[in-house]
């Protein structure tokens, strides 16, 4: 493949993928700030946040299930087909969510509506990051730089992230007094818009030269997912639980927590965001690093890094946030964004390459999302932490204790997973 045309699905994978992850951290800062208020209106706050935050943590569950759908048709019918599915179930999602009358209009069926279309969205998302990986994996596979072609990918979700935050900020700004009952749908209604915009790039691109080379051998398999996960079970597990301490540090810890908690030290309740956005962008830039690490120092070591210095920076985290001084809660941000970031850049090429061609939109798709899922539970209960601790200021202990307990596992996990390297169409 010539460098135009890596370069040309890099940047398609890369742009819808940030559309995906656009309206996934949307929804959990909205959960944090606006959908208390306006779908779980009738309970105490901690109480109504932490359901609110259901409607976030549900998708946890669906990827995985996303993974094994959008994975049986990638690897049977092509990546980039499949791909323009995963977006077309997102954008509709998004723009049901955008349009959902609240709970004074509907009642109950109003969060029912949410958490369903959220539950579509997880289906969607699980199904997105495998092909993505795949896709970009497959056209790379003669570069020397192929850790640093596949990080674009989970650059995608930093950049989501800090657009999904930068605009929240914006249209608070430019409406504050209609924000929580109409502004911030249109972010959602803009999202469902853009995803379209990433259907019709992706279309224009080539499908995988792998896959296509397998398909004309006539050896795509007739259930791929299904045979990964008998064949490979125990890779996917290792593969999954490796990065579970990154969901659980940023989707856990950052957004679910530290967003109510700065509001609970009487920060403006937008000043939580601003640290988001700051932290995305450094999340971004040491993912890319991360990915070029990898070309030049291994796979594994990155993960091993990165999983140490959370360990160390755990208590020295929440320490920082306490201060109440911005400059001191901005550089715990981004530091924590930035040490989870460096392995995060890692894993499209870790994850790929652990599988053959037939296999590897399943494969890597199911680490993945399954890996978000382990990660995810112990950030589901974070929230109760909050409720039993007697709020948000008092949970911080319980938190830390989980981020430290599951970087122990991951890091158990990473050292126990073999660096493999399947890069041909057999």
């Amino acid at each position: 493949m010539t460098s135009s045309q890596v370069v040309k699905v890099t940047a398609a994978a890369t742009i819808g993928t940030v559309m995906e992850w656009y309206d996934f951290f949307l929804a959990a800062l909205l959960a944090t700030t606006v959908w208390p208020l306006i779908f779980f209106p009738a309970f105490d706050p901690v109480v109504g946040t932490a359901a609110a935050l259901s409607t976030y943590f549900v998708v946890w569950f669906s990827r995985p299930i996303g993974a094994y759908i959008f994975g049986y048709y990638g690897d049977r019918i092509g990546r980039k087909t499949t791909l323009i599915w995963t977006l077309l179930l997102m954008g509709i999602s998004s723009i049901i969510i955008g349009i959902t009358p609240d709970y004074y209009t509907i009642g109950w069926v109003a969060p029912v509506i949410i958490i369903l279309m959220r539950l579509l969205l997880g289906i969607g998302l699980g199904g997105e990051w495998g092909g993505a990986a795949s896709w970009v994996l497959e056209f790379a596979t003669k570069s020397k730089y192929k850790g640093f072609w596949t990080s674009w990918v989970n650059f995608a979700i930093y950049a989501g992230l800090a657009l999904g935050a930068g605009l929240f900020i914006l249209f608070r700004a430019l409406d504050p007094a209609n924000f929580v009952t109409v502004g911030w749908r249109y972010l959602f209604i803009i999202g469902g818009i853009m995803i379209i915009i990433g259907i019709i790039i992706r279309y224009t691109i080539s499908e995988s030269p792998l896959f296509v080379a397998l398909k004309n051998k006539g050896e795509v398999d007739d259930s791929p997912a299904l045979k990964v996960l008998k064949i490979e079970w125990k890779v996917i597990m290792l593969q999954a639980s490796s990065w579970a301490y990154i969901i659980t540090a940023t989707s856990g810890v950052i957004l679910a927590y530290s967003v109510p908690y700065l509001i609970a030290l009487e920060f403006d309740p937008i000043f939580p965001i601003y640290t988001i956005v700051i932290g995305a962008i450094s999340g971004a830039i040491f993912t890319i690093i991360g990915g070029i690490i990898t070309d030049f120092l291994g796979k594994k070591s990155v993960m091993i890094f990165s999983i140490i210095l959370v360990i160390i920076f755990s208590y020295p985290y929440f320490l920082l946030l306490s201060t109440k001084n911005i400059t001191l809660i901005l550089l715990a941000q981004s530091l924590l964004f930035a040490i989870t970031a460096l392995a995060v850049g890692a894993l499209p090429k870790r994850f790929g390459e652990h599988f053959n061609t037939k296999y590897r939109y399943s494969g890597a798709g199911l680490s993945f999302q399954i890996g978000a899922l382990l990660g995810g539970i112990p950030a589901i209960i974070i929230p109760l932490f909050a409720i039993l601790a007697g709020g948000f200021l008092n949970a911080w202990p319980y938190v830390m204790v989980t981020l430290v307990v599951v970087s122990l596992l991951s890091l158990v996990a990473t050292i126990f997973v073999k660096e493999a390297e399947r890069l041909s169409a057999d």
